[in-house]
Order: C-alpha cells, then structure tokens, then sequence
C-alpha cells in the first residue's frame, strides 16, 4: 500500500535492475567531445546520480571510474539494496534514501562534476523538479555537466490520455490491498474494454490498439513505473531548457551518438529545412517534430565552452574506443527514425577489422586511422560514433584510469557472479576499460565463476551451471519450450558454454572483465 512519503510515486513495486550507459561519464565525455564541447575529466571529481533506482548503474560506475560517487533513491527498499551491494564490494560511495528536499537541505555535500537522473524528471512533481534544478545550481561545478532524461512531446501526443487511464484506473477504481501486478493488469484490461467501445479519441489515434497490445507484454516492474505514476510531467524540449536556465545550464547535445549522423533520422527535405533556423535551441526543437521524438536523453554544460576544430580533432584521436561484440556478430544493418541503413562495406569492413585487431585490445582514433589509411577522418570518426550509437562498441577512459579502476572493478565483478549463482536480477559487469557495465548474462556469470575456480574445459563450465540451475529447480528454454531433461539441460549450456569461450570470452578479455 502507498504511504504519504511517497508522494504519488509508484513505490508498491520496486524498479527493474537495469543498467543505462548513459550515465557513465566516459560515454557523457565522449557524447560532449563529439559535438565540440569541452568537459571536466578530474581523478579526484565527484559524480552525482539522482534516483538511482536498485544501484546498479551508480555502483558500476563508483567502481569503474576514478572519483567519488553520492547518490539518493527515495524508496528505501531501493537504497537498501543499492547500499548492500555498494558495502559487498566496500565501495565509499554515499548513498542515501533522501527525498530531493532532504539531499538540497544536507550542508556536507562536495561541488560534484557530473549529476545524472534518468527517468526521473517525468515522473517527479513539478516541485520536485525545481529541487531538482536547485541542486544543481548549488552543487554543479562551473564546467560540470548534467545528463537528464524525459518523456517529451510531440511523440507523447497521442497516447498522454491512454497513460492517463492507466493512473487514473490504479488511484481511483482499483482496492489498495490488491496487488500492484492485478492492479496494473485491470488498468490495461479497462484501457482495452474502453478503445474496444470505439470512442473519438480511439478513432483520432489509430495506433493506440498495438501500443497498448506492447505494454501488455512488457515487464511490469518497468510498466508500473512508466505509466502508473501519479506525477507524469511530459513537457516540451524547450520547457525543460527554459527550468534550466536558473541553475546556468546550457543545453549542449543529446547523449545518443546516432543523432550526430543526419541521413539516419532525417529525410532530405528535413534536413534542407532544419538548415535554415538559425537559433540551436529552435532548431533542436523543430527536429523533435521531425522525428516524432517522445524521449530525450540530454546533456547540459554549466557553462558551455566550444573547442576550436583543432582541439576537437585532437581530443578525438586520443580518444581510445573498443568493441562490445566480436565482428562476426555485429549486424550490417543500423536503424534510425529515417529507416534502415546498410553499414558500407569499404569502410566499416576495415574500421571492424583494425579494431578486432590484437585480441580487440582498445586503439585510439589514432590508431585507427593509421590502420585504414584509405578511409577519410570524417567517415572514421562517423563510423565509429555509429557503431557506438548501435550498442557494439563503446569509448574507453585513459590507460591511467584503467590502472586505477581495476581492483574496484575486480571485486564488484566478483560480487555481481556469486549473486548469479541465485537469481538473474544483474545480467552486467564492470569493465574497468569502458568505466561502465558490459552485459553479461547469468549463464556466462556462472562460467566465469567456472572460469576463476580453475576451470578450463567448457564441458565443465556447463556442468558448474547446471548443478546451480538445476538444483533451484530451474529449467533452460529453447525457443519457447522448456527443456525437460537433464541431458537436454546440460546440453543447451554446453552449446552455450562452447560459443561463449569462442567468442564472448575474448570481448570480456580485452575489456579487463574475464
């Protein structure tokens, strides 16, 4: 049941485990870089993340990065689970489970470098979200930069009152003791019954049947804080710029590295079009309704200073870059909201090639481009941001860094794979490399554990596996049927275990994970 603390947000069910590179500040750096901005990079700085749901994206990062970390979850079964795992690996980060109004009120806060919230801001009330802004004016270092995400419009336009029902639904014709999930499946089941009616609105927005069929079969945890909030403060991209303004935050770039690539999110008359506005902020906005944008993922600089052409090019080719997948597992295909576009085999053949080189060991922009001489500075540079974008490769911190990271990184790892042998909540592990997560799912975990006991007979990793899996009286899927048996079982993971030591383990290998 929801308690007065709360203040309308959905607390009877906890948030999903998931993990968002985008608030790593090597991929925050990188986004800036990219765009021409110049960032604070300081061995000593602090990291703030507001709303950090389970923890796992602020543990990851406290251990994968040099500096500090403070952060607060409001919802204390929240905390506590972040703060367990952040003392599993004796992590100093502080952690509380502070309201906004709480954490702006503590006098022992450090100027920080970076303040994270993702998907926070829509689901906070409006007085939160001044508290919000008002931290940052107080605790954002000059040069500083803050990442938010939100629901925005004009993609939200047609489905905010379907969303609406949802809540509605859930505050006023569902019995408190009920559980959240038949809570949240009455909703949907009422929202159906009334599109089914045929109202106007059903007519206006004709694809709000097969919008409300995908939340039907999406995780509830993620539904329950998506749509049954009480709060949902969709706004504008330029509402949110304009809250900004107090705490001195210049709106720089989005944190989604495909956006720096025009052909793929926009048609050609978008682009002649967008070309003649002149103010950023206009322009950015203007592009919000040529792509139908319904979430933002962006980064504010306090105090935004530009880097000459010269800077950039530099600060780039001593970027060091890795890839996440082997090669032969990367699709040739990358998706924009322009449509589908086809890697070009003449330069991202040679491009995947230098950077599988040397057992996919990290390479600076510099490297690369010495490796394929024939490809242009501005196609790498657009290759490698694209293949970022896709999810396959990442940029990586400084070798320096790296060093200092690897022990922090060692020991959260080894938490995250005991915690494997009981469930699959955390399916991401630290790389010291990157300085954020790496998906590892709870099979490979189990290997590694295999791996680390001495292990080296993929046979036997499947076998370790198997007497932890089965034993929970667990079974593997196959398509959408269970195995039955336990040869069948042992057989599935043997598979597994054989192409994990193929291909998986080198990935983890070269980003100091395995």
């Amino acid at each position: 049941m929801s308690n007065a603390w709360n203040e309308g947000y959905f607390t009877d069910e906890g948030y999903t485990y998931s993990y968002s590179r985008e608030i790593n500040p090597v991929f925050q750096r990188y986004c800036l870089l990219l765009r021409g901005f110049a960032t604070l990079e300081n061995a000593d700085g602090y990291h703030c993340e507001l709303g950090f749901g389970q923890g796992v994206s602020i543990n990851i990062h406290a251990a994968a990065n040099p500096g500090n970390y403070v952060g607060t979850d409001f919802t204390p079964s929240q905390a506590a689970h972040a703060i367990a795992l952040a003392s599993d690996w004796n992590s100093q980060a502080r952690l509380y489970d502070d309201s906004f109004e709480q954490l702006l009120a503590r006098d022992d806060l450090p100027p920080f470098d970076s303040i994270s919230l993702h998907g926070i801001w829509t689901w906070v009330s409006r007085d939160n979200q001044k508290l919000i802004v008002e931290f940052a004016r107080r605790h954002l270092k000059p040069g500083g930069m803050l990442y938010v995400s939100y629901n925005c419009f004009p993609g939200w336009s047609p489905s905010a009152p379907l969303r609406n029902l949802f809540s509605l639904h859930n505050r006023f014709a569902s019995q408190t003791a009920t559980s959240p999930a038949k809570r949240i499946d009455a909703a949907l089941q009422f929202s159906e019954a009334l599109l089914a009616a045929n109202p106007k609105y059903a007519s206006a927005a004709p694809s709000l049947g097969a919008q409300l069929n995908s939340i039907k079969g999406q995780n509830r945890q993620y539904v329950a804080h998506e749509y049954f909030n009480r709060d949902w403060n969709c706004m504008y991209f330029t509402d949110v710029v304009d809250a900004m303004t107090s705490a001195k935050l210049d709106y720089a770039t989005t944190a989604v590295p495909l956006d720096t690539v025009a052909p793929l999110n926009l048609s050609a008359e978008g682009m002649d079009f967008l070309e003649g506005i002149e103010h950023p902020i206009m322009r950015e906005q203007a592009r919000d309704y040529f792509v139908n944008q319904h979430f933002r993922r962006d980064l504010y600089v306090r105090g935004a200073n530009r880097l000459s052409a010269a800077e950039q090019r530099d600060g780039l080719l001593r970027s060091r870059f890795a890839l996440l997948q082997t090669i032969e597992h990367i699709p040739g295909m990358v998706t924009g909201p322009a449509g589908e576009a086809s890697l070009q085999a003449d330069i991202y053949g040679p491009v995947l090639e230098a950077l599988a080189a040397n057992a996919y060991a990290p390479k600076t922009l510099q490297q690369l481009s010495m490796a394929v001489g024939a490809v242009a500075y501005d196609d790498l540079v657009q290759a490698v941001s694209v293949l970022i974008g896709m999810g396959v490769a990442a940029p990586c911190q400084s070798e320096a860094a790296e060093r200092q990271v690897q022990e922090h990184c060692n020991t959260l790892n080894l938490q995250l794979c005991k915690r494997a042998l009981f469930n699959s909540n955390i399916q991401v592990l630290a790389s010291p490399v990157t300085g954020g997560g790496v998906p590892v799912s709870r099979f490979q975990q189990l290997f590694l554990i295999a791996l680390k006991q001495g292990m080296t007979d993929p046979q036997d990793w499947a076998q370790l596996a198997w007497s932890v899996i089965g034993d929970q009286g667990e079974v593997l899927l196959k398509g959408d049927q269970p195995l039955l048996t336990a040869q069948e079982n042992l057989a599935e993971l043997t598979e597994q275990a054989q192409a994990f030591a193929e291909t998986s383990l080198i990935i983890l290998q070269a980003l100091k994970i395995a």
